[in-house]
């Protein structure tokens, strides 16, 4: 009876937030940049609205903050002022961001019981930084976003979880929480060198590196870097070095159709939160992308392997790869966050083996269409260091509908189904776990 009463509840907040977005999309208009004695201000405003509804939570084990709850309705918003200056110094330009954001996670609370319950909520500074510029050079200081290539490393400070940002599925803190960038552009040749702090959900974890990338106009980009963390108080990040290596974006010699994705990522150093293994985790994926020709919607479709090592149970050493900061939306929705399901709520990039196969069209510019489907494995037979007789996870489908306009609106709705193999049945249970949700963004 109580989830029956949750969907009830469920249904009509809904539709207000959908007539309210709805007028919104109506009128939603950025602000232009101003200039007052010099200075040049940039205002604007993102809105974002999350609703998901979800039957057979965690495969019939149920939300974890509420063990049998398999039916879960969440509800999370957020809003976002931000205010963007500049001004002319020197030979170059002194700028800054600052930005707040309200957040908050409504109805029966974050879809698995993981990451946030019903009543969170925050306000806090998002963006505070300052800097100065020029056509090869910029330094900057204070919280601020920061990302290298795909995002697969270094993508977001944040993991947005309800008891620090109000929420998890909108994701609208993007900044570090500090930072210090230094980077270098000459010619097709990027380079920075960096300081970071991550939220609390990633354990305060403060980190510091360099990167360089080079970019080859029809092939491609090229880059590596290498990440220190040099103290963290959570998911065993403190002591790891990482080097990452990657090609994106490369099409094949006589096939310009066909563009090859692939990254590698080895972490080293010692495992200071876990007595002082030494760390021996390797993580890596090759993606195909290829824009079918001959048909009337531009149409793509990708492959991808990727393989996140998991710990050897019986091993000296910790090979478990850790997920790192890998960010929300890169190239397009979930690059990284590889399932609605697996990708959000079981499996993080860690421990994994995940072969993907997706279908993306565009009937217009402006929409697409999209079905994706995931195969999920465990890359050693245990779970977070609990022994498994099977790696099987779970298979997965995903389906979509994404609506673009410039910069002011982004919406998705759709559908994620997943139905649990060996591994999943021996953790949460037999079920089918459904989740119906749209994503909306708008920014004035």
């Amino acid at each position: 009876m109580t989830t029956v009463r949750s969907f009830d509840r469920f249904t009509p907040r809904v539709k207000q937030l959908a007539l309210l977005a709805a007028a919104t999309t109506a009128e939603v208009t950025a602000y232009d940049p101003v200039t007052v004695a010099g200075w040049t201000l940039e205002p604007g405003i993102e809105a974002r609205v999350g609703l998901q509804y979800g039957d057979g939570i965690n495969f019939g084990f149920g939300a974890l903050d509420d063990i049998g709850e398999t039916r879960r309705s969440s509800a999370s918003l957020s809003l976002e002022p931000r205010l963007g200056f500049e001004h002319p110094a020197g030979a170059g330009t002194f700028f800054g961001a600052v930005s707040a954001v309200g957040a908050t996670t409504l109805l029966d609370g974050e879809m698995s019981g993981q990451f946030g319950r019903s009543g969170d909520s925050r306000i806090d500074v998002d963006e505070a930084h300052v800097g100065w510029r020029n056509d090869h050079f910029s330094l900057s200081i204070g919280p601020r976003e920061f990302v290298v290539a795909d995002g697969l490393v270094i993508g977001d400070g944040n993991f947005d979880i309800g008891a620090e940002q109000g929420q998890f599925w909108v994701a609208p803190f993007n900044a570090w929480k500090n930072a210090a960038v230094a980077s270098v552009d000459h010619g097709s040749t990027h380079a920075d060198a960096f300081w970071l702090r991550s939220d609390g959900g990633f354990g305060d974890a403060r980190l510091y590196g360099f990167n360089v990338e080079q970019s080859v106009a029809g092939r491609g980009r090229f880059g590596a870097m290498y990440i220190n963390i040099y103290d963290g108080d959570a998911l065993a990040y403190d002591g790891v070095e990482a080097w990452n290596l990657r090609a994106l974006d490369v099409p094949v010699p006589g096939l310009p159709a066909l563009k090859l994705f692939a990254e590698v990522v080895w972490q080293l150093g010692t495992d200071d939160d876990g007595g002082g293994a030494d760390n021996n985790g390797l993580g890596w994926y090759v993606e195909t992308a290829y824009t079918l020709p001959a048909v009337p919607w531009t149409t793509i479709v990708t492959y991808r392997y990727s393989r996140f090592s998991g710990n050897d149970l019986g091993s000296d050493d910790n090979e478990t790869y850790r997920p790192l900061f890998y960010g929300f939306y890169a190239r397009e929705w979930d690059t990284f966050y590889q399932g609605e399901i697996a990708g959000e709520y079981h499996l993080f990039n860690s421990n994994q083996v995940t072969q993907f196969v997706k279908f993306r069209t565009f009937p217009q510019a402006s929409i697409a269409l999209t079905v994706y489907y995931f195969q999920h494995d465990l890359e050693e037979r245990n779970y977070y260091g609990t022994p498994l007789a099977s790696r099987d996870w779970a298979d997965e489908i995903n389906a979509g509908i994404e609506y673009f306009r410039g910069q002011e609106i982004y919406l998705y709705a759709g559908v994620a189904w997943s139905t649990p193999n060996a591994a999943a049945r021996e953790v949460y249970g037999d079920d089918d776990f459904t989740v119906v949700q749209t994503w909306m963004s708008f920014n004035f």
